[in-house]
């Protein structure tokens, strides 16, 4: 124990020196401990450079992969037991293979030390943002896989999330499908405007 207050009347010295024997008494029968060392619960400087999302995707469980092993006898009613998984819309879109970055845009991922999972956003300026709608739409579509999207009403942008990864695959769709004017702008956090498309 640190510290231990102890009020009392004034009285006569034998009153306290009684009190005080009587109040050690008491304590001996609290253990004493002391406070275990902190130990940071968020990683070092040294770990900050990992990989924001996992390099490989979850596994696909399809519907003839989950059903039982049954004799062809025997077959299941699809009732209360049976089970029954139905493939993700994105699995149509994500299975495809991402197609290589081109020189100049590798070049600056590589220039900008970018980890090929990390996040990067699109920011689409205010001349376009009437293509808000095309853009949530293709979003929930799995048009954009591994992407999400948010419209930025006080900075009159939309923000197009996605992996470096897909990054330049995202752009070109952005601008091409929905017929973009002007540019739009590649940002990384903590370093900004990277690339402009």
């Amino acid at each position: 124990m640190e510290d231990v207050v102890l009020h009392y009347q004034p009285g006569t010295a034998t009153g306290l020196s009684s009190l005080l024997e009587r109040t050690e008494k008491l304590l001996e029968c609290f253990p004493c401990r002391t406070t275990p060392a902190f130990t940071l619960w968020f990683p070092m400087a040294a770990d900050c450079h990992l990989p924001i999302r996992p390099a490989r995707p979850a596994p696909i469980i399809t519907a003839s992969e989950s059903r039982p092993h049954t004799s062809p006898n025997r077959r299941q009613k699809p009732g209360s037991n049976a089970l029954f998984v139905e493939r993700p819309h994105e699995c149509l879109h994500g299975n495809r293979s991402s197609q290589p970055l081109s020189r100049h845009f590798s070049h600056m991922v590589s220039a900008h030390r970018l980890h090929p999972r990390q996040r990067v956003k699109w920011v689409i300026s205010e001349h376009n943002c009437g293509v808000w709608r095309a853009v949530s739409r293709s979003v929930q579509s799995s048009q954009l896989p591994t992407c999400n999207a948010n419209i930025q009403r006080e900075q009159a942008e939309i923000w197009v999330f996605c992996d470096v990864v897909r990054s330049e695959q995202v752009g070109r769709f952005l601008k091409d499908q929905l017929q973009l004017s002007g540019s739009i702008r590649l940002a990384v956090h903590r370093q900004g405007d990277i690339f402009s498309m």
